[in-house]
């Protein structure tokens, strides 16, 4: 979403245990608590796993990216995303944890001189997600939707591709892995520019006392194989907190960065902002998936 709105902003063409007691504070959850086996407290327990891509985690994340000043425009470029997640199975037929993630763009704003607003393209990623005694890892697919309201704010193509993940999550607090994606065009408007690209996201948190967490920003690299694999790499840095309203953890974060580097002929996006807020719902009970881990 953030190369989406980078490049459409350049003056170019369109183109559930964890609800435990009420206690007011983490802090005062984990001292009621006490340790996990691992030695993580249960609010950084629940921090590792929201933080980590392949968990079997039910949460809704409202995410907003801001752009300030993409040069060559005159305002600044905004994303609203929603994105719930929610895992189900396992099944009979197929004995892993489905982990689907629909990501929805439902408000992306451009400034002059491309002057739109409106909704982007929709994605549905779908992850068999397996326990490994280093973590966890997945395999699955990715499918992008053609609903932008606006030629401007999506690539007009339906997509399709594979997806992967990989974490590792053997050290205390610490979270590090990776997602993969390849969304390919296959059918679509005929006079947009085709669609094949890798979208790589890292992961690297460490989550700390009283709910804090800090690490990488929630940034998309993207290589563009239609554009001879030209890079598009924001890097940045994330801060947050799992808190309790009520009875409900939520996520809180924010985020940083600048773009290491882009493809050549496009505008410099300056810095990238993100808010995160992220209510998580539920454990999933995962049955199979526990038996085969052993």
């Amino acid at each position: 979403m953030i190369a989406l709105c980078v490049a459409a902003a350049a003056p170019t063409d369109a183109a559930g245990q964890a609800d435990g007691s009420a206690n007011p504070s983490a802090a005062a959850q984990d001292s009621a608590a006490g340790s996990s086996g691992d030695g993580q407290t249960p609010t950084q327990k629940l921090a590792s796993e929201v933080n980590n891509p392949a968990a079997p985690l039910t949460y809704l994340q409202v995410r907003d990216v801001l752009l300030p000043q993409v040069a060559g425009t005159d305002g600044a470029t905004n994303a609203l995303e929603f994105q719930p997640v929610l895992p189900v199975g396992p099944f009979d037929a197929l004995p892993f944890v489905q982990l689907i993630k629909i990501t929805m763009p439902v408000l992306v704003t451009l400034p002059e001189p491309a002057s739109a607003s409106g909704i982007g393209d929709l994605e549905f990623f779908d992850l068999a997600t397996i326990k490994a005694p280093f973590g966890r890892y997945g395999v699955g697919f990715a499918l992008v939707f053609p609903t932008a309201s606006s030629a401007l704010l999506g690539a007009g193509k339906w997509q399709a591709g594979p997806a992967a993940a990989l974490v590792y999550s053997k050290l205390k607090n610490l979270v590090v892995g990776v997602v993969l994606e390849n969304p390919i065009s296959f059918a679509g408007d005929s006079n947009r520019a085709d669609v094949n690209e890798l979208i790589v996201i890292p992961t690297l948190t460490y989550n700390m006392p009283k709910g804090w967490f800090a690490g990488l920003g929630d940034y998309s690299i993207t290589f563009d194989w239609e554009d001879g694999g030209a890079a598009t790499v924001p890097l940045g840095v994330q801060l947050g907190k799992l808190v309790k309203i009520g009875k409900r953890p939520i996520s809180l974060s924010v985020e940083a960065g600048k773009y290491a580097a882009r493809p050549a002929g496009t505008p410099d996006p300056g810095w990238i902002f993100g808010f995160e807020i992220t209510p998580i719902f539920a454990w999933h009970p995962e049955g199979h998936d526990q038996k085969n881990s052993r």
